[in-house]
């Protein structure tokens, strides 16, 4: 005898597909037993800040103080557009992955959305789960009322609902634009790639002009988004915190968004399955990699022809796919945030030069040598068997200097003319900065190559539809720290032997100045030297040691 249920077929068979999903999901993207105890104590450092967040202001609350709406709600908006991003990805993820070709013969399209927005809601409490009992204990024990547990909790389920519904939506929406425009994705990178410049800047002007931000606080305590507080504050002892009609007009939205967004997704979902095509976006930008180039007309046979292919090939894929260009932003962000408060500190003009000099260096090494395991992926069998280990090492290292050496002199040489550096210095500055370059290109193809080739994975990237291969987790992060590392451990003679400090001290002795800075390049030079070299024939070993299997 089968027990009679009153949920309608399809959520009850949504439900399943979720559950399904959620198992498929939880075995494919399962985090390893060594990064669990880091993101436990992550998320157990967030729910503690909330918690104290939430604590000091049911404190102040129950001390009489007025509630900050327009502080709260202003986090509560930024709160929830997290959410929506990550519901976004969530269900980019899921929808990649999901058969429609077996899921459409057994239940309607909408079912299936139904599915993917239950997964989509389901992942995202989850992600929420642990900081929400944090801020819901700490605003309870704030407020001494265990009620305000229940409807902090009560709350964030609304929102995280109306997130995820929102970003499923959006997500699929977006989707579908990106295929009927090729040039959608294109201009989305280029916002999420340089976005953040614009913001920094706008940031920069409130805090010289000391503009007041009440007015934007005021706006988003006046948005529907700021109800959700009044529904979480609803259980107060006192009773005059949370609006009752703003928490009865948080069920009247979701009631009639939550709807809205669900037919809207299973809309979309169905045109995705039953009625997109496969479509091509040409193949502009291809030719040949053996025929002559400038950099071969001009220093003709010195160099042999297998060395340049290689070089012409990472500069073609860095045209077509900036993977190495874009990892120099960790470069310019280690360098900018570390090394750019510590020169300023120290003072000097040639200790300043050499900053720029350094950091041009790294940037261009990074760009043009980075991971080469991952940019040949695809090529790697072919690769081994068809050109040597000194002749795809060099080949990198020809990459990066061929554009690295021009671009330093011509930004380091006029900078040091307008400095009023002496002529000579500023020559070793732009020799240092290019030698740092090569450096950072050997180092970079020696670090890459110890990879195995079983640690990459397909991943999506920045303007391209095809995924490229990269390790997954914190490798490659920490892999470009010591990059970065060696090539900065490399010029700190220089930056030592140009700091006012140093050389005012020596100069006190009877030593020149300019001696002095002069000889820390020369000895900075030397130095880079013997790291370039260990690691080019370091990198070459590798090279020829490597193991595809």
């Amino acid at each position: 005898m089968t027990r009679q249920t009153h949920i309608p077929t399809d959520i009850r068979q949504g439900m399943k597909i979720a559950r399904a999903e959620w198992t498929r999901h939880h075995r494919e993207f399962d985090t390893p037993l060594t990064g669990r105890p880091v993101v436990l104590i992550l998320l157990v450092g967030i729910a503690s800040a909330l918690g104290w967040f939430g604590y000091s202001l049911g404190r102040d609350l129950t001390a009489g103080q007025p509630l900050p709406k327009g502080v709260v709600s202003l986090f509560v908006t930024a709160a929830f557009v997290w959410m929506v991003w990550r519901s976004s990805k969530y269900t980019h993820v899921r929808f990649e992955r999901l058969n429609p070709d077996f899921l459409l013969t057994t239940v309607p399209a909408r079912t299936a959305a139904l599915g993917l927005l239950g997964f989509v809601y389901a992942r995202l409490l989850t992600t929420l789960v642990v900081p929400m009992v944090g801020i819901a204990v700490g605003t309870a024990l704030g407020l001494q009322s265990p009620t305000v547990a229940l409807t902090v909790v009560l709350a964030s389920a609304c929102i995280a609902a109306f997130a995820a519904a929102l970003g499923t939506t959006s997500r699929l929406a977006a989707r579908l634009v990106a295929l009927r425009l090729m040039r959608a994705r294109y201009y989305r990178d280029l916002l999420i790639v340089f976005g953040w410049i614009p913001l920094i800047i706008a940031a920069m002007l409130l805090q010289e002009l000391s503009l007041s931000l009440a007015p934007l606080t005021g706006l988003f305590g006046a948005l529907p988004l700021a109800w959700f507080v009044d529904l979480a504050l609803i259980g107060a002892p006192t009773g005059t915190v949370g609006s009752p009609q703003h928490t009865l007009g948080v069920f009247v939205l979701l009631g009639t968004t939550v709807p809205v967004f669900t037919a809207t997704t299973a809309l979309l979902a169905r045109y995705a399955w039953e009625h997109d095509s496969a479509g091509s976006t040409g193949t502009r930008g291809s030719h040949s990699l053996l025929n002559t180039g400038v950099v071969e007309r001009f220093v003709g046979e010195r160099i042999p022809r297998a060395m340049y292919t290689v070089a012409r090939e990472r500069w073609l894929m860095e045209r077509r796919v900036p993977q190495g260009v874009l990892s120099t932003g960790y470069a310019l962000l280690f360098m900018g945030v570390v090394g750019f408060p510590l020169v300023a500190f120290i003072g000097g003009t040639t200790s300043l030069l050499v900053f720029f000099a350094v950091t041009l260096g790294l940037a261009t090494g990074v760009a043009f040598s980075s991971d080469p395991i991952g940019t040949e992926y695809r090529a790697l069998p072919m690769l081994f068997t068809s050109v040597t280990g000194r002749e795809f090492v060099g080949g990198s290292l020809l990459a990066a200097s061929v554009v690295g050496i021009p671009l330093i002199t011509l930004i380091i040489v006029p900078l040091g003319v307008v400095g009023l550096i002496g002529f000579g210095q500023t020559l070793l500055i732009a020799l240092l900065g290019s030698a740092i370059c090569t450096c950072t290109a050997a180092v970079a193809t020696m670090v890459g190559l110890d990879v195995e080739r079983f640690n990459y994975a397909p991943v999506p990237f920045f303007f391209t539809d095809v995924p490229i291969y990269a390790e997954v987790g914190a490798a490659a992060f920490f892999r470009h720290g010591l990059i970065l590392s060696i090539g900065v451990f490399a010029s700190v003679p220089a930056f030592v032997g140009t700091s006012p400090p140093v050389y005012e001290g020596i100069a006190s002795l009877g030593v020149p100045a300019v001696v002095v800075q002069t000889g820390s390049l020369v000895l900075t030079l030397l130095l880079v030297a013997v790291i370039t070299r260990t690691a080019f024939r370091t990198a070459v070993q590798r090279f020829q040691a490597y193991q595809l299997g």
